[in-house]
């Protein structure tokens, strides 16, 4: 999805749904288990682990979790704004199950069920959160359309507090953390194949995006897949601060997958996505 631009709404299609459009899992294999480890900038890590299991010819269920660490980052006051010789971190934590539904030959329907720890240094949050999405093929000309609602939540909020300074004094009391909302993403796909034969596949999608917390976007992206083994992946994100161009590669040999995919991030440092999954 990445190395498509993000454009991946109404593709989905293997194990990787349940992070883009849960209802994809029913096009999955009968059992997947992938890994997935990006590096982004500011030595900002993310992992993730997933496996699906195929019930019968209406159900698929998966589990996931995922976790994003920043790495260690000084500590700073006003008394001592170059450091204080401590270190901080900020780590977010996410475990979750699926559930994808094929409710006719052209209509599924998916959910993700999440559980969600933030940790701020020795603050921390918990919450609930829930994805849903829906797929429909309309069997005409291969054009697919999707819907996906990500990060359905009520408010977080940090326990614990902090002291504010009042004319270069730490007040007394401690001030509590505001409640915020999670990034929450609706997202409208399409998706078509304008080049569908044994050896060869050409798949363009494009999704619109419009987060809670940011303007609309939209996400364009293609796939040419040779003989569905080997596989060469573009795209590009309109109307995003820094990400840009995206692309990526994968290869595919019996039961197991190798991608990797690449985003510019123009000022900030590229992002680079490795995955490999396993399907039996």
């Amino acid at each position: 999805g990445v190395g498509m631009g993000g454009a991946f709404s109404a593709v989905s299609n293997d194990q990787t749904a349940m992070f883009w459009n849960p209802a994809g899992l029913v096009h999955a294999a009968n059992t997947t288990v992938m890994f997935e480890h990006v590096t982004y900038f500011a030595d900002i890590n993310y992992d993730a682990v997933g496996a699906t299991r195929r019930i019968n010819d209406t159900f698929t269920i998966g589990a996931f979790a995922m976790a994003m660490g920043s790495g260690d980052m000084p500590v700073t006051t006003v008394a001592q704004p170059n450091g204080t010789g401590e270190n901080f971190s900020v780590t977010d934590v996410v475990g979750g199950v699926s559930i994808a539904m094929k409710l006719t030959d052209k209509f599924s329907f998916g959910t993700n069920l999440k559980y969600v720890r933030e940790d701020l240094d020795t603050e921390v949050a918990t919450n609930f959160a829930v994805d849903v999405g829906i797929m429909y093929d309309t069997q005409w000309n291969s054009i697919r359309l999707a819907m996906a609602i990500r990060n359905f939540a009520p408010e977080s909020e940090l326990d614990g507090g902090y002291h504010d300074y009042q004319n270069g004094t730490p007040a007394e009391e401690a001030t509590a953390f505001l409640p915020y909302h999670f990034p929450m993403i609706f997202r409208l796909g399409v998706a078509m194949d304008p080049i569908l034969t044994d050896e060869h596949r050409l798949t363009l999608a494009a999704d619109l995006e419009h987060p809670n917390d940011n303007i609309e976007r939209v996400n364009i992206g293609s796939e040419y897949a040779f003989h569905e083994m080997f596989f060469l992946r573009g795209g590009y994100t309109f109307r995003h601060d820094t990400l840009g161009l995206s692309a990526g590669f994968g290869a595919k040999w019996q039961s197991v997958g190798i991608d990797y995919a690449f985003s510019e991030y123009g000022i900030l440092e590229d992002v680079h996505r490795f995955n490999i999954s396993f399907s039996f």
